[in-house]
C-alpha cells in the first residue's frame, strides 16, 4: 500500500512539472492566436482626382479587412523569455483634417476604446477593465495634429509619401505630446493616412499586467489604418 501510495504521490509530482513547464508552450501554441499583419497603406491605388486642400472626413473605405478604417493596439506578452506579439482593433474611427495651402492644418481621429477586439475574449474584457483601459470611464482615445505638416510631397500619381507631424494623443484620460510619420497616399477622390505611434502605457495611467507566467510588455504601438473623403 505504501508503495502505491509513493507511486502515486511521484506521477502527481510528474504531472505538475510537465504542466508546468508545458504551460507556456501552450499558451503560445494553443491559446494565442497570431497577430494581425501591421497595417500597411494599399498597394494598389490609382491618381488622385482634383485638389487635395480643404475638408476630409473619415469614412468606412474599402470592404477589404486589410484595407478599411481600423486602429488599435499592438503590445508583446514575454513568456519566460520568449515573445508574443498579440493585437486587437475596431473598425468604430471618426475624424477628419483640414488641408490648406498644400498643409495639413490640422486633425482629429477618434477611436471607440471600448470596442476593440481580439481574438481572446478574455483579454478583451481585461482590457476594457479598471485595471487597464477602464473603458467605462474613457471610451474613447484620441489623436489630434497640433501643428501645419507639409503634405506638398504626397503625389498626384497614387505613390505614398511619409509626412512627420506633431499633436497629442489622448489615451485613458491622459494627454501626451507625440510626434510621429504618416504614411500618407491619395487614390480617385481619397486619402489614406497610416501610422503607429509608439507608447509607454505608464505615461497614460495604464498598468501592464502580469498573468502567471506570462507578462505583458510595459511598450507597445497604437496603429491606425483612415480613409478619408471630402467632408
Amino acid at each position: 500500500m505504501k508503495k502505491k501510495l509513493l507511486w502515486a504521490a511521484g506521477v502527481i509530482v510528474v504531472v505538475v512539472v510537465v504542466a508546468i513547464a508545458a504551460g507556456p508552450w501552450v499558451y503560445k501554441n494553443w491559446i494565442v492566436d497570431d497577430a494581425d499583419e501591421a497595417l500597411t497603406l494599399p498597394s494598389q491605388t490609382q491618381a488622385a482626382q482634383g485638389d487635395v486642400n480643404g475638408a476630409w472626413t473619415v469614412v468606412a473605405g474599402p470592404d477589404a479587412e486589410d484595407t478599411r478604417t481600423q486602429a488599435g493596439y499592438r503590445v508583446d506578452e514575454v513568456l519566460r523569455g520568449e515573445n508574443i506579439t498579440v493585437n486587437g482593433r475596431t473598425t468604430k474611427v471618426t475624424g477628419g483634417i483640414d488641408v490648406a495651402a498644400d498643409k495639413l492644418e490640422s486633425g482629429t481621429i477618434t477611436v471607440d476604446v471600448a470596442s476593440i477586439t481580439s481574438p481572446d475574449s478574455s483579454r478583451d474584457n481585461r482590457f476594457r477593465g479598471s485595471g487597464i483601459m477602464d473603458t467605462s470611464a474613457h471610451p474613447t482615445a484620441t489623436f489630434e495634429i497640433t501643428a501645419p505638416a507639409d503634405i506638398s510631397g504626397v503625389p498626384a500619381s497614387g505613390e505614398a509619401a511619409t509626412v512627420p507631424v506633431t499633436g497629442t494623443m489622448t489615451l485613458k484620460g491622459e494627454k501626451r505630446y507625440v510626434s510621429t510619420d504618416l504614411n500618407v497616399e491619395r487614390s480617385g477622390t481619397s486619402v489614406i493616412v497610416q501610422g503607429s505611434i509608439p507608447v509607454t502605457w505608464s505615461d497614460y495611467g495604464v498598468e501592464a499586467p502580469t498573468l502567471g507566467f506570462v507578462q505583458v510588455e510595459k511598450t507597445g504601438s497604437i496603429e491606425f489604418l483612415v480613409n478619408l473623403d471630402r467632408a
